[in-house]
């Protein structure tokens, strides 16, 4: 039996226990609603020097359904059109680094593949205990995305920089303690979404804390942790980060986080780590400006700074205006630049009109 299956069994048996939970209760209401989420853009880029000035992307494309069985259990299944499959640039070169000459034939995948994403089954017993299994969203970056607000104009830091999937197979709990205090634990496979467990079976621990002090002001931290016997993954993998942030009413919102990710894909010694600033004022009922920075950095390795990691690190400014033009509609016309660490690399400029719609 998986460490996840022990675990899952194990809370089960706590939480049952401690509420004194009646499989038999049937007092809830069958219901259902359909799920829809759609994220576009529209992509001007005037970085000096390109050749492709104008694109059009989807960005997230959601479908599904979430359905109510009573008080205490739900069901949820979301699908995502996306790309399951990619083939990037191929090298190979003999023990003297000479590049040997190679040919590919592997075919790339659909740009709109559609996916199984999220399936999974929730357990609410009351206001404080909330577990789900199966394909389960992970509480990583979720707290400072919904804070942040405009997922459709661009992912939060360690979305967009560590690659981290937004799903896991698994199981995750979550305890609210009081209104001020609250924790999730999760235990996954580690592989995200698109993947079943590995041949070794090794599996991600992670863990969070909430605390609100007081109104409008709230923090988390964050720690996950992964080790494998694979070869291919000789060292544990830890990231730990801390976000707080601050809101007065519905009028602006300012919050930061931090980012330490250790042993970056496994690699030994190749850490990331970086900060992200944002913020909104509404000016109007549906109108919002906004801006963040974000600072990717990179250790070194044996004092050479010419690795990949450092040729991907940089700063990020984005900024722009937010419409919402009815209910679940939402357009943005925004800034986006990146200004690499790697001075042989051009400043990036793109103006992107981004759109969002949901049900």
């Amino acid at each position: 039996m998986t460490i996840s299956k022990l675990a899952f069994l194990a809370l089960l048996f706590f939480t049952g226990n401690l509420v004194g939970f009646s499989q038999t209760d049937t007092t809830g209401t069958h219901k259902g609603k359909p799920i829809i989420q759609v994220f576009g853009n529209f992509d001007y880029n005037a970085t000096q020097g390109t050749q492709k000035k104008y694109g059009f992307w989807f960005g997230r494309a959601h479908f599904g359904y979430d359905y109510q069985f009573n008080n205490h259990f739900s069901g949820k299944i979301i699908i995502d059109a996306g790309r399951p499959t990619t083939v990037g640039q191929i090298e190979v070169t003999d023990t003297t680094g000479l590049n040997l000459n190679t040919s590919n034939t592997s075919k790339e995948g659909s740009y709109y593949t559609m996916t199984l994403k999220f399936a999974s089954l929730e357990w609410k017993p009351n206001e404080h205990i909330k577990i789900q299994a199966g394909g389960v969203l992970q509480n990583h970056y979720i707290t400072q995305e919904k804070f942040w607000g405009y997922r459709y104009v661009a992912p939060t830091f360690q979305d967009k920089y560590y690659g981290i999937p937004s799903s896991d197979l698994g199981i995750i709990a979550y305890f609210k303690i009081n209104e001020k205090l609250g924790f999730d634990i999760a235990f996954t496979n580690g592989e995200g979404f698109r993947f079943d467990q590995d041949a070794y079976g090794d599996v991600k621990i992670a863990s969070g804390f909430d605390y609100k002090p007081f109104k409008g002001l709230q923090t988390r931290f964050y720690y996950d942790y992964t080790q494998s016997n694979n070869p291919l993954k000789p060292t544990e993998q830890k990231l730990y980060s801390f976000f707080a942030g601050y809101k007065f009413k519905q009028k602006f919102r300012i919050g930061g986080e931090l980012n330490y990710r250790e042993n970056n894909l496994n690699i030994n010694n190749h850490d990331l780590f970086g900060y992200s600033v944002f913020g909104a004022y509404s000016i109007f009922k549906q109108i919002e400006l906004f801006a963040r920075f974000d600072n990717l950095q990179a250790n070194t390795i044996n004092n050479d700074i010419h690795n990949w990691y450092y040729e991907n690190t940089g700063k990020a400014y984005i900024s722009g205006i937010h419409y919402n033009a009815i209910e679940g509609v939402n357009i943005s016309l925004n800034y986006q630049g990146w200004q690499p660490d790697d001075v042989s690399i051009n400043f990036q400029h793109h103006v992107v009109l981004s759109f969002e719609y949901k049900l």
